[in-house]
């Protein structure tokens, strides 16, 4: 039996996570039965799947928002690193000396 939809009002970073799982994992049955079995609708079902999870582990990071900045304030990283630290945090492993 399948998992009852998420609701989509995001009254907490858990519920936003639960939304990405949900996602992810429609996604990843899509690709099974109907895209044809992708590796990179699978990646972007992976990468739906960690975006809730980096939201939920950092939402309350001050460390993180402020290194990201806040309104017109900027933060420790430029426009252009911003993207990579994200991805930092979306992909800790890579880069990383665990193997």
């Amino acid at each position: 039996m399948s998992q009852p939809r998420p609701e989509f009002d995001f009254k907490s970073k858990e519920e936003f996570r639960d939304v990405c799982r949900h996602l992810s994992g429609r996604l990843h049955y899509l690709n099974r039965t109907a895209i044809g079995e992708s590796k990179f609708v699978s990646e972007l079902a992976g990468l739906v799947e960690r975006a809730g999870k980096v939201f939920d582990d950092h939402y309350d990071d001050k460390e993180v928002f402020a290194a990201f900045g806040y309104g017109w304030e900027p933060g420790t990283l430029s426009r252009d690193e911003r993207p990579l630290a994200l991805f930092g945090l979306l992909y800790p492993e890579v880069g990383s000396d665990a193997s």
